[in-house]
């Protein structure tokens, strides 16, 4: 398909839809493309499903409109249908050249309200390895497919599961890997003293401390993070676990904690807004997931130099370079993620080494502006009829 757009001086707009602004892995992506995408050539403007987000007021300092539109985007709410008709009102008061949708309920009313409202390009974004659950999310994943114009995903393995799974899908596949903000994200721009105060804050001292960023979903493998805490105490009985994302254990996590006798070993920060210096505290991050699209965690984890021990699942088997850049191991391998953690532990320079090659990593493929300059030209191909 072809679209026509004149020349114009004035930057094209963008609208990004997506159905929450919860602190989340694609909520931390759209915040790195508002801050890096060059304004001079797009202006962009946040429509959000939901009214709630603890990150809505982040994206509005960001200096860009944002709208919300008090649905349930659940799929099944009657609200969502009066949702929809605001979402499609205002698309065609703003009159965008591009409505771009973030995860399964946001990729499915971007799409549907995009094409209403007549916006010349649809573009969808596929960013986990999530299969559809029930009827009505099929429903949704195959409208959204069919509708865009074009479909991102994070990583060749976020998209070779979007062709397995979904099924045919017209629309061409663009890889774009996600980026962070390699500036924010540098030892180097963090307090020496950050680090130790959160340790005092946590009792641990000078304790060996391994670190993550999850949720207690069992897809992000609390099980296997638990497992290997276990395991790696026989060899560094004094180390502790710092958990940023969840603020209390759920019935299942803390029923594992007790069984294998962590108590007092696993520190729950909740959500963080102030992840550098979190990082800045930690010997070791770990990365236990059963499936991953392209997880934002463990780029900001490289990029603070910290080495990372990881399951080899999704994208991360593209941004660690094994024995390099940090480890990876087999899910649910807990042996082998404990040895892993055990030899950094033991070893500072080879803590050192990895974790300035893993930084060196990120700044050559995984940073914030490349990333926002990928989905520039894709957009400008889009509205210019050339992509193929």
């Amino acid at each position: 398909m072809t679209f026509s757009a004149g020349r114009t001086t004035e930057p094209r707009r963008v609208v990004y839809v997506i159905a929450s602004m919860i602190t989340g892995g694609s909520q931390t992506h759209l915040l790195q493309v508002f801050r890096f995408i060059d304004r001079s050539r797009f202006a962009p403007s946040l429509f959000v499903l939901r009214d709630a987000g603890n990150l809505l007021d982040q994206a509005r300092s960001l200096g860009l409109p944002v709208r919300t539109f008090g649905m349930g985007g659940t799929l099944r709410d009657p609200r969502d249908l009066r949702g929809l008709a605001r979402l499609v009102g205002a698309l065609r008061e703003l009159r965008p050249e591009v409505v771009h949708g973030y995860l399964l309920r946001g990729n499915f009313y971007a799409a549907v309200a995009g094409r209403l409202a007549g916006v010349p390009a649809i573009v969808t974004s596929k960013r986990g390895l999530h299969r559809p659950a029930g009827a009505s999310e099929r429903l949704a994943v195959r409208v959204s497919n069919s509708l865009s114009h074009a479909i991102t995903g994070n990583s060749p393995q976020v998209l070779e599961f979007t062709r397995e799974v979904e099924g045919r899908v017209s629309a061409p596949l663009v890889m774009i890997p996600s980026g962070i903000d390699a500036v924010r994200f540098d030892p180097r721009a963090v307090s020496a003293q950050a680090g130790a105060r959160l340790r005092g804050e946590l009792g641990v001292g000078a304790a060996p401390l391994v670190g993550t960023a999850i949720t207690f979903h069992p897809k992000k493998g609390f099980d296997l993070l638990f497992e290997s805490m276990a395991l790696l105490l026989k060899s560094s009985p004094e180390a502790h676990l710092l958990i940023a994302g969840e603020s209390q254990m759920a019935p299942e996590p803390a029923a594992l904690v007790q069984r294998l006798g962590l108590q007092g070993r696993v520190h729950l920060l909740g959500r963080r807004s102030d992840m550098p210096e979190v990082l800045s505290a930690l010997d070791v991050f770990v990365l236990p997931s059963q499936s991953e699209g392209m997880s934002n965690a463990i780029l900001e984890a490289m990029a603070m130099e910290v080495p990372v021990v990881a399951t080899a699942v999704g994208g991360t088997l593209e941004v660690v370079e094994e024995g390099r850049s940090g480890f990876l191991v087999d899910y649910p391998d807990a042996a082998a993620m404990a040895a892993r953690v055990s030899a950094l532990l033991c070893d500072p320079q080879l803590r050192a080494r990895v974790g300035t090659s893993a930084r060196e990593r990120v700044l050559a493929a995984y940073s914030a502006p490349a990333m926002a300059r990928q989905m520039e030209d894709l957009y400008a191909r889009l509205l210019d009829g050339k992509t193929r």
